[in-house]
């Protein structure tokens, strides 16, 4: 069976939870904010109407470099969180390792899905052992790894907060205009039902990922659509907690939801000089060193400069010149832009250099 034919379980779960996360993200991001109008409003009102503390909070759980609050939407599938005061009270209920996987889960998605539900109770018991793990496996800036190892040893204090910060920005910003919220929602849902129905569920997941986000992908048993009331273009994935599904939440302005079917993009014939060009452009160790760490996955700048042991601005410049050749493109999911290899389009170049040298 193709990958286009394969069987998925697809559920659209609509709740003020994801909402209220989605808004925490992106208030935590503010470049995040510079694309939706909307939630560029919102962050002033907050910074009316939010203490001090309550706003430092959303930075420690939610900034980019360091959000283990992300991990939250993996809860969202279950019955439990369709409310935020159910959510509240599911989260009170938690055990300190099922909120240590949770606040953990946001990384693993870039990083081959370790299974750390195996681990867990041996990393909260050393604390050099999780910040080992942290460093190793987890997508967090270098400053930030002692702050993480400090929000997952102290499960009290990390709940508390998370509460808080929810349970505020829901009753004091966005519960006033819930209904209209949820109406949003509900429409969304049903342009996403309306997409399954017409080209089927693994082309509409294929649309919103866009990128392979990890080698597990398409082992998923199931995906959970969960819409957003917010405008914008952005999309959080994450795991569910039994590592068995894939939490996809999304803006309302989402492309795939106004597309129509989607045609594959043809791979144009090349002149001898672009063909010339491109091989030139390929024929540096650095860049073949790049493409093929591209090949096992998608990947960001900075991680891409430490795997190859070169500076930041070196590796952008070699990737640069790959965007050249059309074979490596941008894609931005979440919070960071990754470099994607359009394997597609890098075999009809070098088949087409066979044909033009072999007949």
């Amino acid at each position: 069976m193709s990958k286009a034919e394969k069987k998925v379980k697809v559920e659209i779960i609509i709740t003020p939870v994801c909402d209220v996360l989605r808004a925490l993200l992106a208030v935590g991001n503010p470049n995040d904010i510079e694309y939706s109008p909307e939630l560029k409003a919102l962050s002033q009102r907050l910074k009316q109407h939010l203490r001090p503390r309550l706003l430092a909070n959303i930075e420690k759980y939610f900034n980019s470099d360091c959000y283990p609050g992300a991990g939250l939407l993996g809860l969202i599938e279950q019955d439990y969180a369709l409310e935020v005061p159910s959510f509240l009270q599911a989260l009170s209920k938690m055990a300190p390792e099922d909120l240590a996987i949770t606040l953990l889960s946001f990384g693993r998605i870039y990083r081959g899905n370790l299974p750390i539900t195996r681990n867990i109770v041996e990393l909260l018991a050393d604390r050099e052992k999780l910040v080992e793990h942290i460093r190793a496996n987890m997508s967090v800036s270098e400053e930030k790894v002692e702050g993480l190892a400090d929000i997952i040893l102290n499960p009290a204090a990390t709940r508390d907060d998370l509460s808080e910060l929810i349970e505020h920005f829901w009753y004091v910003i966005l519960q006033p205009e819930a209904e209209k919220r949820a109406l949003i929602q509900q429409e969304v849902a049903e342009q996403c039902r309306a997409k399954i129905s017409e080209i089927g569920p693994s082309r509409l997941i294929t649309g919103l990922t866009k990128l392979q986000l990890s080698e597990k992908s398409d082992l998923y048993e199931k995906y959970v659509l969960a819409p957003s009331s917010f405008d914008g273009d952005s999309l959080t994935a994450l795991e569910n907690r039994e590592e068995t599904g894939l939490i996809l939440s999304f803006n309302r302005e989402q492309p795939i939801l106004k597309t129509s079917r989607e045609v594959p993009e043809e791979n144009p014939v090349l002149t001898t000089a672009e063909l010339a060009n491109n091989y030139h452009t390929l024929g540096d160790k650095t860049r073949l060193e790049i493409v093929q760490a591209l090949v096992e996955r998608p990947h960001y700048g900075q991680e891409l400069a430490k795997m190859l042991g070169i500076s930041n601005a070196t590796v952008f410049y070699h990737l640069s010149q790959l965007e050249k050749t059309k074979a490596v493109h941008l894609e931005r999911i979440e919070h960071r832009v990754y470099y994607v290899l359009d394997t597609g389009r890098l075999r009809a170049m070098l088949n087409q250099a066979t044909t033009f040298l072999l007949g």
